[in-house]
């Protein structure tokens, strides 16, 4: 199945059982996971940020900075891998779509349960506009 997938997103641990590899190299990790056949290999790792290797090339997307400490951590990886798919969906690049993900994990941890808090497109675009230069995806 692996083969036949376009975009794999788990987080680390999860990555780390599938690939069998508990290394702390976040490169090798997705190489391992790349070496599965995805085209596109998505590693979040909670508050530390997400990874992404793609074409041959690795990148870090840091966390949305936010303030606010999380009330619970309960679907931010759903928040983040659907929102990156949605933003896959709407035409967008790989890169574009990790400076999204990130905002939806962080408004779904400001709530109890998995749903509440996600953000509507124009919602998300906002809290775009208002990021600091520095949030964006680096090479690695």
């Amino acid at each position: 199945i692996y083969r036949r997938t376009e975009v794999f997103i788990a987080n680390r641990e999860e990555a780390q059982k599938i690939s069998g590899y508990t290394g702390k190299d976040i490169k090798k990790l997705l190489d391992k996971i790349n070496g599965l056949g995805p085209k596109t290999a998505v590693i979040t790792d909670g508050k530390e940020g997400a990874y992404i290797k793609e074409s041959g090339e690795y990148w870090f997307m840091p966390p949305y900075p936010d303030a606010r400490p999380p009330r619970e951590r309960t679907g931010a990886g759903d928040a983040f891998s659907a929102t990156f798919i949605s933003a896959l969906a709407w035409g967008l690049d790989t890169r574009t779509a990790l400076r999204w993900a990130p905002i939806n994990s962080m408004s779904v941890v400001q709530y109890i349960g998995a749903r509440t808090g996600l953000l509507t497109k124009q919602k998300l675009e906002q809290y775009l506009v208002k990021a600091p230069a520095s949030y964006k995806p680096k090479k690695i």
